[in-house]
C-alpha cells in the first residue's frame, strides 16, 4: 500500500473546470469575459468591478454565439467573489440546463484552427 494523496482530494469542486478563453460574454447589462467554466458553474471576470454584484444574487448571463449568431441566456447565482480582480464564480441554475453543451460547443469553434500570431 503507498500513503500517496489523491490528486485534488482537497478540491471542493463537484466537476473539472476548463478554460473559457477570455471568450466575450455580458452578465446582466455588464460585459465580461470567461474565465473558466464547468458542467455546473462559471467564473466571469467583469470589465466595469463587481462592486454591484454580491454572493447570493441570481443573475442572467447572456453568450453571443458566432455560429448562429444569436445570444443564449442562462441563469446563474453568485457563490463566489473575488472583488478587487473583478472575479466572480457562480452555479448555473435548473433553468441553465444545457449551458454546459453550448459552451463546449461554441468554444471549440470560437478555438480556429487559425491560431497563428
Amino acid at each position: 500500500m503507498t500513503d500517496e494523496t489523491i490528486p485534488f482530494a482537497a478540491d471542493r469542486r463537484q466537476a473539472a473546470r476548463l478554460s473559457g478563453d477570455a471568450y466575450p460574454l455580458r452578465v446582466g447589462r455588464h460585459p465580461a469575459r470567461l474565465v473558466d467554466w464547468s458542467t455546473k458553474g462559471i467564473g466571469l471576470q467583469l470589465q466595469s468591478g463587481a462592486e454591484e454584484v454580491a454572493p447570493g444574487q441570481a443573475l442572467t448571463v447572456s453568450i453571443h454565439s458566432e455560429v448562429t449568431n444569436g445570444v443564449a441566456l442562462f441563469p446563474i447565482i453568485v457563490r463566489r467573489m473575488d472583488v478587487e480582480r473583478a472575479i466572480i464564480g457562480a452555479d448555473f441554475l435548473d433553468d441553465a440546463e444545457g449551458a454546459a453543451d453550448f459552451l463546449a460547443r461554441l468554444l471549440a469553434v470560437s478555438a480556429a484552427p487559425d491560431q497563428t500570431a
